[in-house]
């Protein structure tokens, strides 16, 4: 045992038991979505795939969020964000990890083709410089290092710059959110991989109104992307 966590012992989120953060029992408890959604519409749509009719130039093509805004994982989500408690990614990413696995059913194959799918990078939403280095880490970065890792993406920090200070999405209504993110993103003009060779995921923390993972796939899909997901551990 480290010293931090004698001094600070583990806790489950869930019933607060000492030793892990997602202790056995409660993590059985947690249950993915029981579907996607179209993330242009927000109705339902098979496997997040985009209703064709709502499909546009400059869309995202797909959706996928894994687990409801609720409970421990909301828990989980919040503490990292904003009680800087790093060192529970690991473990959220492994039950992250447990759930896919263990619920690759019909709703679930979109993931699965997403995971299978070598020629994909993984994009974290990027945070402004001066956010990034007053929290000491990127949320985003963090867990999708891990993911990544995992199912053997790589994984791209440089194609997105966030090039402007935005207010923190939490708090504002779904049209003041787009405005707010409206231009945050720009493409990293020292990117050297051919755009339109690869598909992209952005991932990001939580979808809520989606305007943050939208305005990521514009600019991408004007730079030449053809095929641009979304991927969220919580919606």
């Amino acid at each position: 045992m480290s010293l931090i966590d004698f001094l600070f012992p583990r806790r489950c989120l869930g019933c607060g038991k000492f030793g892990n953060y997602f202790c056995q029992d409660c993590l059985k408890a947690i249950r993915p979505l029981e579907g996607q959604i179209c993330p242009a519409c927000e109705k339902p749509a098979f496997n997040g795939f985009t209703h064709p009719r709502c499909q546009t130039k400059y869309t995202l093509d797909g959706l996928v969020s894994i687990f409801p805004y609720e409970d421990m994982m909301k828990i989980a989500l919040s503490k990292l964000k904003y009680k800087f408690i790093t060192d529970l990614a690991k473990e959220l990413v492994d039950s992250i990890i447990r759930i896919i696995e263990l619920n690759l059913t019909d709703q679930f194959k979109s993931l699965k083709w997403l995971f299978m799918d070598h020629k994909s990078i993984l994009v974290p939403i990027p945070l402004y410089w001066q956010r990034e280095n007053w929290r000491g880490f990127n949320q985003s970065e963090l867990l999708g290092k891990k993911i990544a890792k995992h199912f053997g993406w790589e994984m791209r920090t440089d194609v997105l710059i966030r090039q402007k200070s935005t207010q923190p999405q939490v708090g504002l209504k779904s049209d003041k959110r787009q405005e707010n993110i409206s231009g945050a993103f720009c493409l990293n003009s020292n990117w050297k991989l051919e755009i339109r060779n690869w598909k992209f995921i952005i991932f990001d923390d939580v979808w809520t109104t989606g305007s943050t993972l939208k305005e990521a796939a514009r600019v991408l899909k004007i730079a030449g992307a053809k095929e641009v997901w979304g991927l969220t551990i919580c919606r």
